[in-house]
Formats: structure tokens, sequence, C-alpha cells
């Protein structure tokens, strides 16, 4: 299932996922999805919102993770994210500035004779 739009409104999220309305709220209020506030216009969830929604429920309801469990596992998940893609960035600026034979060379004199 996707969806074509960047966004969508939470009465589509919730009919495509078939996502209880309660449950939603309460990952709102956990902040696990943040929805754009329109004004005049119901909530709607980003494109990433809804993968963790679909992340979700597949541990909720396929793995048989308990509700908390899984609010955990997305935090977790959220982390790991952050740091593979920070740790993209440190690499691409070691390559940008050449210091990649310094840092072998460092790593090489390294005593791991401990």
């Amino acid at each position: 299932m996707t969806f074509t739009k960047h966004i969508a409104t939470r009465r589509t999220v919730i009919k495509k996922l078939s996502l209880d309305g309660e449950v939603l709220d309460r990952l709102e209020q956990l902040q696990i999805v943040i929805p754009i506030h329109r004004p005049g216009r119901e909530r709607a969830y980003q494109t990433e919102d809804i993968d963790r929604l679909r992340v979700y429920q597949v541990l909720v309801q396929e793995l048989g993770v308990n509700p908390e469990g899984a609010e955990i596992i997305l935090r977790l998940r959220e982390q790991l994210m952050s740091v593979r893609q920070r740790m993209a960035q440190v690499a691409t600026e070691i390559k940008t500035q050449g210091l990649l034979d310094e840092i072998r060379t460092i790593l090489d004199s390294i005593d791991t004779d401990w």
C-alpha cells in the first residue's frame, strides 16, 4: 500500500492502515508521529510518520509486541537512523578533508595487545 502524496489526512491514514484513532492519538501524545496542523483542515501526516505507523502495526499485530514495547522499539529505531546519518556525514567529511590516510596511520599505531 503506497500513498501517492507526501502527506495524508488523519481520516485517510486511519482508513488505509485500518488503524484505531485512539492508537493514533496516543502515538501523537508520545510524539512518535507528529501531525501537520493546517488551519481549518484536518490533521495530516507526512510519509515518514505513516511509515512509523506501519512499523508500529507490524510490531504489534504481526510480531506480538505489546504497545509499550513497540513504542520503545520505534524510538530506538529513530535513534539508530540518526546515528547512521551522522556517521555517513562524518565519513563524507573524512573523505573530503583527506583525513582517511591519517586516521589509518593512527589506528595502525594503536597497541591492541592490552
